[in-house]
């Protein structure tokens, strides 16, 4: 999908140095990615004592899946 969006030059040319990607588009895309994925694990984390989870429970499962 083809965006137009206004982003501080210096931090393009941080992002395309980070992800040495072959275009500009490849670096941003990847950066997105990955501020994705962190967010996604910070929630994972928040969750931490929170939620019971039975360790033996999910192994049966996942042999019973097989």
């Amino acid at each position: 999908m083809r965006t137009t969006i206004n982003i501080d030059d210096q931090l393009i040319k941080e992002t395309e140095t980070i992800y040495k990607a072959e275009s500009r588009s490849k670096a941003i895309e990847s950066a997105l990615r990955d501020a994705l994925r962190m967010k996604k694990m910070e929630k994972l984390k928040s969750l931490i004592g929170k939620v019971e989870f039975d360790e033996e429970a999910m192994r049966k499962l996942r042999e019973s899946d097989r």
